[in-house]
């Protein structure tokens, strides 16, 4: 077994362990009244205290998660369930029983954060596939709730001390397993320039938001289930047969098997499916199967009805869970996430049976119709919300060549990439290089609409290895790679502003660059013709009075996307009330030149570089991996490192230390960050990107501001941490629009060792100031007013 499955295999064992232990009590109850003189009340106490206290310890579990390791926090968590099994198991009065039930609960609640993040980690450093991780994680918890009857059954005649404590022995031991199973050179969820999410991953935005909404969904789930337990064996033994005890165990048993075969095999096959397809599947089997149930109290129709139902709550289950796995905003959170999902979900356990059993005695079997019901409603409102948020209004292009797999009106197949011909033979882009360039096809995404005065239209310019999706479009679209500046509730919020982002000239994320089909048929790759800063803009400006805008609210790009928004500032300052220039530079410093120069010469140093020409699907991938770990680095702040790394050594699993692997965890992390980008990104179009962004100097030769009738705002935002484009950029920028008579407000931020990502990462502070600048009134200043 590879070293991951043998992790995972750990793992999983550790959720079979804790699952067995939530139901490992049940057949024990009559023993409970005789040793510890629990009453009924006193027993039922003893699993609402349990189940009460594993809700309230998820939360605290979860922040403990974010601050350790999940691995250590799920030891610790063990140790106090193993406690706690121990003090129940001594117990001799109600007071004490309660108290190491509660003990028991805390453990259980502590862990369960850090068994979920536990798999995230697995799947992030063992390149796993999360569906097929939350698919297991659902069979084995399943498994773990049949065990733990199964195992009192067997160990009944060693009596309930025994079997008590030899449930804590194996508990403390699955504590330091857990501990080894979780990997600690795990890749820390650093966010950069272009998200690697999985296209069915949860949208993004303030991640406690869709936490929240997870965590309704499973306690929905919950609510299903648990509403059924108490009520199923009084509907299947309302005529009082002796054979009602066997139907109930055989409905349950084949029910619950239903569950875990199915999730097993929704997670593996189910992969590139949406969550909000998959919460559709989960919510019409749960209605179907729990309205069938009012048909008939026969064993058999009854049976088929709870697998019916139980393959729609393992789809649910797997929602929801893999949606929390896949939620970008919460990485760095995840642990806060997984407990508040948790504290949520549980809410379901505890009001199921309450609910359940007083709507049967209210209405008899028309309490499953109403329940199916409840699916039923949720499933119309989920299908609703999905055509709301898929429905993102755009002005309509007009027709024309676009590339395959694309629209007959240019959109993409995910329906939100449209593409739009800005540049035909007849009207040919003309470069700043002197050449021209035709056709020029152009992929861009929108989000919001158009006021009616067309007033409320931002333009977001990307960084080098960006592209048109800065931001989900709805819950079941990958998140993009500015969650926290565009969205809602974030300051370039679609609900008050038309927001565009368009692909880069040259970019290869479907507007034309090199790996665009040349004049010949094949892609251009290095005979593409060069391009600047410039040329981008050129495009841009294209696009948007091909969308009808003639002033937009405010240009904003971030790194190369700062540099696009400077151009376009001094070429067309007319064109937008405010440019916002973030982490931004007007010029390569030396040191600059020279980082660029090492990460060329490893792609061109590839032999499967092949001078540029290599075929599709191939390419340079070791060079251009050792390009971004060059590259990755000036992105980052050197404290960053330092915190995250030091000189930590990664996991060697039981490998001798070799040469041919670097034996620091931060290799490990470089070596993550090349291989997300050789996945996603073109070699030559890395280049040209490049050579654009070295080219480039804003103010040379004296370069004058055009001429403009409304001087815009100008804002310059940097970072402390920023070592690529720090402060002293943003002053050289200022400096030089000023003596051109565009005074520049400078944001420097203080806050954050992110470095130069940071202008991707939620940096409060940040944030605000840019929020409060579009919140602004606009301001007409004349160019007299200028000076």
């Amino acid at each position: 077994m590879s070293p991951g499955g043998s992790r995972a295999a750990l793992l999983f064992g550790a959720l079979l362990s804790v699952n067995a232990s939530y139901t490992l009590l049940i057949p024990f109850v009559p023993d409970l009244e005789e040793r510890a003189g629990a009453n009924p009340t006193v027993v039922a106490l003893t699993f609402a205290v349990f189940a009460g206290a594993k809700a309230a310890a998820q939360p605290f579990g979860g922040m403990w998660v974010d601050r350790w390791r999940p691995g250590d926090v799920g030891c610790v968590a063990l140790l106090i369930a193993a406690a706690g099994i121990v003090v129940t198991a001594v117990a001799r009065d109600p007071a004490l029983l309660l108290a190491g039930r509660a003990l028991w609960g805390i453990g259980e609640g502590l862990v369960t954060p850090a068994l979920y993040a536990g798999m995230t980690a697995l799947c992030r450093r063992y390149d796993l596939p999360t569906s097929r991780m939350t698919g297991n994680f659902g069979t084995f918890a399943v498994a773990g709730f049949l065990l733990g009857p199964l195992a009192a059954g067997i160990a009944a005649p060693f009596g309930l001390d025994a079997l008590f404590l030899f449930g804590a022995a194996v508990t403390a031991v699955t504590a330091f397993g857990l501990r080894w199973a979780v990997p600690r050179d795990v890749p820390p969820p650093v966010e950069e320039e272009q998200s690697e999410d999985t296209a069915t991953g949860t949208a993004t935005g303030r991640w406690w938001t869709w936490v929240l909404a997870l965590g309704a969904l499973d306690l929905f789930t919950n609510l299903t289930y648990s509403a059924l337990e108490p009520v199923l064996p009084l509907y299947l033994s309302a005529d009082g047969q002796e054979s009602a005890r066997g139907a109930i165990s055989l409905v349950f048993a084949t029910g619950l098997a239903a569950f875990g075969v199915v999730s097993w095999l929704l997670g593996r096959y189910t992969g590139k499916l949406g969550l909000v397809p998959l919460a559709m599947i989960g919510l019409a089997f749960a209605a179907i199967g729990t309205a069938g149930l009012y048909a008939s109290a026969e064993v058999w129709p009854v049976a088929v009805c709870f697998v019916v139902l139980m393959v729609g709550q393992a789809a649910l289950y797997l929602t929801a869970r893999r949606g929390v796995v896949e939620l970008r905003s919460a990485m760095t959170r995840q642990g806060k996430a997984f407990g508040l999902f948790g504290l949520v979900s549980d809410i379901g356990n505890i009001l199921g049976p309450l609910v359940g059993v007083a709507l049967y005695e209210l209405t008899g079997r028309v309490s499953f119709l109403v329940i199916g019901a409840l699916s039923g409603a949720l499933l119309v409102a989920l299908v609703a919300g999905a055509r709301r948020s898929r429905a993102v209004p755009s002005p309509r292009v007009a027709d024309g060549t676009v590339p395959d797999g694309t629209g007959p009106d240019g959109t993409g197949p995910d329906g939100t990439v449209r593409t739009v011909v800005l540049f035909d033979d007849a009207h040919p882009l003309e470069l700043a290089s002197g050449r021209t360039l035709a056709p020029v096809t152009v992929a861009y995404e929108t989000y919001g609409e158009l006021n009616d005065d067309r007033s409320n239209a931002i333009f977001i310019c990307h960084a080098l290895t960006g592209d048109s999706h800065p931001a989900a479009h709805h819950p079941d679209d990958r998140p993009g790679w500015w969650r926290h500046m565009v969205g809602p509730g974030c300051p370039v919020d679609p609900d008050r502003y038309f927001v565009v982002c368009a692909n880069v000239l040259a970019g290869c994320s479907g507007t034309t660059g090199p790996t665009s089909p040349g004049p010949d048929g094949t892609p251009w790759g290095p005979d593409f013709p060069m391009i600047g800063i410039t040329d981008m803009v050129t495009v841009h400006r294209a696009l948007v009075a091909e969308l009808g805008i003639e002033r937009l609210r405010a240009v904003i790009g971030g790194s190369l996307g700062g540099m696009q928004a400077l151009e376009w500032l001094l070429r067309a300052p007319d064109d937008a009330e405010d440019f916002l220039i973030v982490a931004g530079t007007a010029r390569h410093t030396a040191e600059n030149l020279a980082w660029n120069a090492v990460a060329r010469t490893a792609i061109r140093s590839d032999p499967e570089f092949r001078g540029g020409r290599y075929p599709p699907g191939g390419g340079p991938a070791a060079g251009l991996g050792t390009a971004r770990m060059v590259g990755h680095l000036t992105y980052v702040s050197e404290d960053l490192l330092a915190r995250k790394f030091g000189r930590e050594r990664r996991a060697t699993n039981g490998t001798s230390p070799s040469v041919t692997t670097g034996p620091f965890a931060v290799e490990g992390y470089l070596e993550h960050q090349a291989e997300s980008l050789v996945n996603r990104f073109d070699a030559n179009s890395y280049l040209y990107l490049m050579n654009a962004m070295d080219s480039f100097d804003a103010f040379a030769d004296d370069r004058p501001c055009a001429p403009f009738l409304r001087r815009p705002g100008v804002h310059l935002f940097s970072f402390d941490s920023d070592r690529l484009y720090g402060p002293d950029h943003a002053r050289y920028i200022q400096a030089n629009l000023a003596a051109r008579g565009l005074p520049a407000e400078h944001h420097q931020d203080h806050t954050t060792d992110g470095g130069h990502d940071a202008f991707l990462l939620h940096v409060p502070s940040y944030l605000r100031a840019v929020a409060e600048v579009l919140a602004r009134q606009s301001v007409v200043r004349s160019a007299d007013e200028a000076g």
